[in-house]
């Protein structure tokens, strides 16, 4: 039995707190084995091309920056892909859910590795969600002009319809290479999902909804992806 004891709990829940707790180390480990595995991939192929991005952020919208250029002095750049097209009314909930967290983390991970998102919609229309959400420290930029969501598979058919994926490129030298990207079906960035990860440690768990609840809705998002669903 662990020495680990609360107030009043029983002998019951102790010892089934002690078999849980051999399982959340085994995930611990797994997870970490995985990451070990990762770490091993081949070299993956290298950038298409020295893709051309607006800045979303405020001071610089609009300005242009180089995908070479957003590595700064790091040789790691991860870049998230939301799903926010040119003619959608706001960007998806769940992928609001996920920069709402990846903007507090910003500064943490950028001790480490280059660090931003992009979206579809034009430049000010990222600013002006970032600002209705108090985004104030991740990179934003906008792919508006540029054919890079195309070409590494964040969208289907057209420039609206966008899908969340989480890409990480790594720089040797004078090329930049694909490291990774994040090729699940769903769950694909779950690990790092505040919301769905915290319902986790309690006894009602994940609420019966693929969607984080939110204070907007997006009805390019309802009318063109979920219908029907």
């Amino acid at each position: 039995m662990s020495e680990l004891q609360y107030p009043n709990e029983s002998k019951a829940y102790r010892a089934a707190r002690d078999e849980l707790l051999k399982e959340e180390q085994a995930l611990v480990d797994k997870v970490k084995a995985v990451a070990a595995k990762r770490r091993t991939l081949p070299q993956g192929g290298e950038l298409k091309q020295d893709y051309v991005f607006q800045w979303a952020n405020d001071g610089k919208v609009g300005e242009s920056v180089r995908f070479s250029e957003l590595f700064a002095d790091k040789d790691t750049l991860l870049l998230y892909s939301f799903m926010f097209g040119p003619n959608w009314d706001k960007p998806c909930p769940s992928c609001t859910s996920l920069v709402d967290g990846f903007d507090r983390s910003w500064y943490s991970v950028t001790r480490s590795a280059a660090f931003a998102a992009i979206a579809k919609a034009p430049p000010q229309k990222i600013n002006d969600w970032a600002r209705t959400r108090g985004w104030s420290q991740i990179a934003l930029l906008s792919g508006y002009a540029s054919p890079f969501q195309a070409d590494y598979k964040c969208q289907r058919q057209s420039d609206d319809m966008q899908l969340p994926m989480l890409h990480v490129f790594t720089r040797e030298t004078d090329k930049i290479f694909h490291f990774w990207a994040s090729e699940l079906p769903s769950n694909h960035v779950d690990t790092v999902w505040p919301y769905w990860n915290l319902l986790d440690f309690t006894p009602e768990g994940r609420p019966d909804f693929d969607t984080p609840p939110q204070n907007f809705r997006s009805r390019f998002l309802e009318e063109h992806y979920l219908e029907g669903e």
